[in-house]
């Protein structure tokens, strides 16, 4: 994203929201005030080096959930306010396509068409196994087993979903 972000620079803003510790540890346990959140929040834009502005959700978590509550969610939103495209999870190609629609439009998203892609998870890249890895270390012990845990049940899911 960052890449990406700084391909974009002065046409498009990039944020993260971040939203709750998705695989809480010892390190980093799940939030149970505000404060923590932040600090949280803090760490992370510093250890990973992350250029873009991090909006901190509340502990309810009201703006994920208006958007929908996926995780590893992607969204491109019109000066207008209006949702051009959102996917599960990030491919970048396909995020620069987007990009590039709304620049032709003038940023707004009115009159261009919707792109929704859910569920499109489909290949795991190095880069982003190696981040998950070092920040579930991170978090601590725990964090690698909820993720373990997490990622057994969306592969079952996934493969009962399917005909």
């Amino acid at each position: 994203m960052e890449p990406l972000m700084k391909t974009y620079a002065g046409k498009a803003d990039f944020f993260v929201l971040y939203t709750r510790e998705a695989h809480p540890g010892e390190n980093y346990p799940a939030h149970e005030r505000f404060a923590d959140k932040v600090q949280f929040a803090k760490d992370m834009k510093r250890l990973e080096q992350i250029e873009r502005t991090i909006l901190v959700d509340d502990l309810e978590g009201a703006m994920h959930q208006a958007y929908g509550a996926r995780p590893n969610s992607i969204y491109v939103i019109g000066r207008d306010g209006i949702v051009l495209f959102r996917a599960d999870w990030n491919d970048p190609e396909k995020l620069k396509l987007q990009l590039d629609r709304l620049m032709a439009n003038g940023g707004y998203a009115s009159g261009l068409e919707g792109v929704d892609l859910a569920d499109n998870f489909t290949a795991i890249n190095t880069g982003a196994v190696d981040t998950a890895r070092r920040v579930l270390f991170r978090a601590g012990y725990a964090a690698v087993v909820d993720f373990g845990v997490s990622s057994m049940n969306l592969f079952r899911g996934r493969a009962a979903a399917r005909p």
